[in-house]
């Protein structure tokens, strides 16, 4: 019925004359229009339901040239008949004018000047799905078309609309690939999510490949060749782990594709996955190598001391480390044995206190006492397998000395500092537990200076001070002096002037450091370290500066007038030590004739051995510099320095742009950047989304659920080899709440909080950021919406400020506030309740906000109406004085009376009655009087509804006859029915009279309303047992009391009343004065009593007392 009389008002407005509004006179006097047609479209919806939509075709006419053109004559199509692309590709839309007398965009639709817009999947414009939407509308319109950038694989229709000329076009349909492999987007993970492995086992991983766009790269392609993706490990300080057996695997069923390697290093480890230099997403993926079992062969032992030289009846400590065939350490105590060999005898040498101990995770301490000065062989075995450790044996000496560790000690300036190229030194004494001087080899003293570093080494000589003579290499001289022999060969790290096996207690070490920095000194002899064990710690100085190897490091060969330049100078010493602090020893010298257009600053000390000096030109030109030290020229000098003008540079400027997650954006850096002639560019990889440069233009994609800060840097060489880098500052917002479900309609009961247990389900909303809060506006139109006052077990996330408030003015919105865990934990208790007898359609609407803008969403409601019984407004009493008529007296009258009496139904408030012209809202009306007659005028449309109830019977009877006057008719009786609406009730009582004798009546009132209630959407539908409501009413004749008259004497009774109180109240003042005088003249009497005897007894005394 509804399609019908749409399309019945569409065909009126085709034959219909034009608006005058469009209309518009030519010059050739013909008068130009837009005659439409209305079409009503049955168009389905995102729910699932069908929507009526209008579609309006129109007509444009040529203001210049008078012709007509309808513009279903403008048809789309792909460029090249291309409807397939890649990602990232350009897309065209052909826009096709097939009425070749308007081809001008001037003229034919001067009217309404065309803008295009696409829709893709229910989204209008740039979205997740397009992006860089343009249309070229300018010159010949052959030329005219649409392009976007695809950015998701899949298939999709467009949708093309013009709002301004009323165009709607969904015939055209594309599909998108995937585009090439953007290493930075792939992501890379751990198969099975398995992160601990054992060292020569396999390792496997996944790699899930993306496009710059985060779409996923099918396995129906051919995977990257083996080499493609480069896979390395580190340790967390930066060293490098190693991995054996690299290689891919190619894709899976799962559409990973995979990679295995082999690792061989032990420990907590990061990998590193790359391509290009360009790493993966994910990577590097923390994991842990566990070490393999334990290989009696691969073990090894190392010296606690670093020394095989041991003193006699020391104790003699070596490491064993327990590894496996890769050298990684295995813990755990593995059962060794050891056997020591006299070298002499190769007999072996009875050990009593061997013991093993687990000093760390891996590692054993063997030690045992030395009991015996000589050569030995010491072999680390296991028993069961007939292997040594290592393979090999460990050969060390036993000495006789009496070195004690806390006793002996060094001294001297060289402990302490030095100066690099310059010798220092310092004096190691030995002494016993005693105190007493304990000579020992010279070959037996160990002297280390390590730097802290680790990067140097220096090598110390060592010089023995007192020698015992019969020990001695010492060549007599004639003159009985002594001379030292030729200094030996450096014993490792060491050299030993003299005979290395003089003995003597005092040694003098001196060293050469060439490396300015901290150094620890180590001294031991043989296994008893000197000190007690402490390092000396010894800080190195550079030398002299040496202008010679001192430069300048950095200086621009080309730079601007009147900018501040800079300089970089580095002051080294003879071994290339940085010296610092020498900043005022330096000077800028200009060389050129114009010399003093110059400006100069003093140079800046940074600390490290380098200065950075500044200088401005102000004058064009090539100038010669050179930076002197103490009046010695450093290298390069002459240095030339050409100054140019500004427009000689290019210059960059930063941006910054803003995105939508899940978005792509295309802009161009150089708008706001002046390039001198042309220019190349290099970008850094944005961190946190893919960057794609088309010539000048950018093309930022966030990767998928970033929101938030991000950046990258541009560099740009001109063809004046001048470079210049900025920033661009990028901020990807997130997107309003989303919903991802609603309920497709929700089905409530009149007046009846809805549902009665909980909420309703199916409210969800996505949001990106889940620590932001986030507010939620629900609004009913004719109704409230509510949250339950049940106890909710809210989601409450750390942060979150969740608040459930009204809005401050109509207060018809329920707003929510907090993260979106916890909203939609409170979505589950939404209620809904309409308004006061409110039935029929209504619409609860939601707007999700964040910062940056609504999303809105509606959800259909269907308030199923209840019966409600009829409303009869009417007072308990009405005095009928002076209401006399030619009909009798009337009851009542709304002009006249200041009381209400009528008949209302709020079934019938929310009743459509367009299109339910058939519902006349009938009730049954009866009125009755006890004594007496009552009539009143019906219209003629009421005759056979119409009943009576006369004197002497109480049966209803229908009328019989009746005289019809200006299509009305009375009725008269003692009672009267009839069915009728509620205005025909209401009329009905307004024209209604009493007949009757001196006696008071009373009138019952009673209403039916045959089970009525609304007949919404259909009468049948809505039937149910009748409803009746009753009063009464009491009607008497007497005189009323004005009201002058009721004010006077309810006064009076007020004054009375008054006076009442304040005379009660005088008398029981005097009553309780009374009782109060007679309470103490009674008091009185009894104390007077009381003192009469005392005083008879006071006088008898006092008379003998004169006797």
């Amino acid at each position: 019925m509804i399609r019908i009389s749409c399309l019945v008002l569409g065909f009126l407005l085709w034959i219909s004359p034009p608006v005058p509004s469009l209309a518009d006179e030519s010059p050739g006097g013909t008068v130009c229009s837009r005659p439409c047609l209305l079409q009503l479209l049955d168009v389905p919806n995102p729910i699932g339901k069908s929507t009526l939509v209008w579609k309006l075709d129109c007509f444009v006419v040529d203001r210049v040239y008078g012709c007509k053109m309808p513009l279903r004559s403008i048809a789309f199509g792909w460029l090249d008949d291309k409807n397939a692309f890649q990602a990232g590709d350009t897309a065209t839309i052909k826009i096709k004018i097939l009425d070749d007398s308007c081809r001008s965009r001037n003229s034919s639709f001067s009217i309404a000047p065309m803008n295009f817009s696409l829709i893709i999947n229910g989204k209008k414009g740039n979205s997740s799905y397009i992006s860089g939407v343009l249309q070229y509308l300018d010159g010949d319109p052959v030329f005219w078309n649409i392009s976007f950038t695809p950015i998701r694989v899949g298939q999709f229709p467009v949708v093309i609309t013009d709002e301004n000329i009323g165009i709607l076009d969904s015939s055209l349909h594309f599909t998108v690939t995937t585009g090439h492999i953007y290493p930075p987007a792939c992501m890379v993970s751990w198969m099975n999510f398995v992160t601990e492995f054992v060292a020569g086992t396999k390792a496997y991983l996944f790699l899930l490949l993306k496009d710059a766009f985060g779409n996923n790269i099918s396995s129906e392609i051919d995977g990257p060749s083996g080499d493609y993706f480069m896979v390395s490990a580190s340790y967390e300080n930066g060293s490098t782990a190693d991995l054996l057996d690299v290689k891919s695997n190619g894709w899976n069923q799962l559409g990973y594709f995979g990679m295995e390697f082999v690792p061989k290093t032990a420990g907590s480890l990061l990998l590193h996955v790359h391509c290009n230099d360009l790493s993966l997403r994910g990577s590097p993926l923390p994991f842990i190598v566990k070490p393999g079992l334990m290989n009696i062969t691969s073990s090894q032992g190392e010296w606690k001391y670093r020394t095989n030289f041991f003193q006699v009846f020391s104790k003699l400590e070596i490491f064993i480390y327990q590894k496996d065939q890769f050298g990684n350490l295995v813990p755990g105590f593995y059962p060794f044995d050891a056997r020591v060999v006299e070298k002499a005898t190769n007999l072996s040498i009875p050990i009593a206190d061997l013991f093993f101990e687990e000093v760390a995770q891996g590692t054993q301490l063997l030690s045992f006492v030395v009991s015996e000065p000589g050569e030995f062989m010491l072999i680390i075995f296991d028993a069961k397998l007939h292997e040594s450790i290592w393979s090999m044996t460990y050969d060390f000496s036993v000495f006789i000395g009496y070195c004690h560790e806390s006793n002996s000690f060094a001294n001297g300036s060289g402990l302490a500092s030095s100066v690099a190229g310059k010798i220092s030194s310092f004096t190691v004494y030995l002494e016993d537990l005693y105190h007493n001087p304990s000579p020992v080899e010279a070959e037996r003293i160990r002297v280390e200076i390590l730097s802290e570093n680790g990067t140097s080494n220096v090598l110390p000589i060592i010089f023995p001070l007192q020698t015992l003579i019969e020990h001695s290499n010492v060549a007599h001289q004639s003159d009985g002096s002594a001379r030292w022999a030729p200094a030996l060969p450096a014993n490792d790290n060491r050299t030993i002037i003299g005979n290395s096996t003089a003995r003597a207690s005092d040694f003098n070490v001196t060293y050469t450091p060439e490396k300015s920095g901290d150094y620890k000194i180590w001294i031991s002899c043989g296994n008893i370290p000197v000190n007690d064990g402490n390092l000396y710690m010894m800080k190195a100085s550079p030398g002299l500066v040496d202008t010679s190897l001192s430069s300048v490091l950095r200086f621009a060969s080309d730079v601007k007038r009147h900018a501040k330049n800079e300089v970089l100078v580095q002051i080294v010493d003879s071994y290339w030590n940085p010296v610092s602090s020498k900043q005022t020893k330096l000077n800028l010298q200009v060389y050129s004739v114009n010399s003093s257009s110059f400006i100069k600053w003093d140079f800046l000390n940074n600390e490290d051995g380098s200065y950075t000096g500044h200088y401005m030109a102000r004058d064009l030109g090539s100038y010669n510099i050179c930076i002197l030290f103490e009046e010695k020229h450093l290298s390069p000098c002459p240095f030339e320095v050409h100054v140019y003008g500004r427009e000689y540079f290019s210059e960059v400027t930063n941006d910054s742009i803003y995105v939508w997650e899940d978005e792509s954006l295309a802009f161009d850096v150089f708008m706001n950047d002046y390039i001198a002639v042309r220019a190349a560019c290099v970008a850094v990889e944005p961190l946190h989304g893919s960057l794609l440069q088309y010539g000048q233009l950018f093309r930022y994609t966030p990767y998928q659920g970033f929101f938030g800060k991000d950046s990258f840097s541009y560099t740009i060489s001109d063809v004046n080899k001048n470079v210049a880098t900025a920033v661009v500052f990028i901020s990807v917002l997130c997107k309003p709440p989303q919903f991802v479900s609603l309920p497709v309609g929700l089905h409530v009961i009149e007046d009846i909080i809805s549902p009665k247990f909980g909420g309703f389900p199916g409210f969800e909303i996505m949001y990106s950021d889940v620590k932001q809060n986030i507010s939620l506006a629900i609004r009913a139109q004719s109704g409230n919406v509510f949250l339950s006052p049940m106890q909710m077990q809210l989601q409450q996330t750390k942060g979150s400020l969740f608040s459930a408030t009204r809005d401050d003015r109509a207060r018809k919105d329920l707003v929510i506030s907090g993260h979106v865990e916890t909203i939609n934990s409170a979505l589950q208790f939404v209620k809904y309740i309409g308004n006061e007898n409110f039935y029929g359609n209504d619409i609860i609407t939601l707007h999700a906000m964040n910062e940056n803008g609504v999303q809105e969403a509606r959800v259909p409601v269907f308030v199923e109406p209840i019966n409600d019984p009829p409303i009869i407004s009417a007072p308990k009493f009405i005095s009928l004085a002076r209401k006399e008529g030619n009909n009798g007296l009337q009851i009542f009258d709304k002009q006249r009376d200041a009381f209400e009496f009528l008949i209302m139904d709020s079934d019938i408030f929310n009743f459509n009655w367009i299109l339910h012209v058939s519902f006349s809202g009938h009730v049954v009306l009866s009125m009755e009087v006890n004594d007496g007659t009552i009539s009143t005028t019906l219209p003629v449309s009421l005759v056979n509804t119409a009943e009576l109830k006369i004197d002497g019977s109480n049966q209803w009877q229908p009328l019989q006859t009746f005289v019809m006057i200006s299509n009305h008719f009375v009725l008269k009786g003692k009672g009267i029915r009839f069915h009728g609406s509620i205005g025909d009730c209401n009329n009905a009582i307004q024209r209604l009279f009493y007949q009757t004798t001196e006696s008071d009546a009373v009138l019952t009132v009673t209403v039916n309303d045959l089970g009525n209630h609304g007949c919404y959407p259909d009468c049948l539908e809505m039937m149910s047992l009748p409803l009746y409501n009753e009063v009464t009413v009491n009607l008497f004749k007497r005189r009323p009391v004005s009201q002058m008259e009721a004010l006077v004497l309810g006064s009076a009774i007020i004054v009375e009343i008054v006076m009442m109180l304040l005379l009660g109240g005088v008398l029981l003042f005097f009553i309780c004065k009374c009782v109060n005088a007679l309470h103490r003249e009674g008091s009185e009497a009894t104390i007077k009593d009381k003192e009469d005897p005392i005083n008879q007894t006071v006088s008898v005394l006092q008379s003998t007392v004169l006797v």
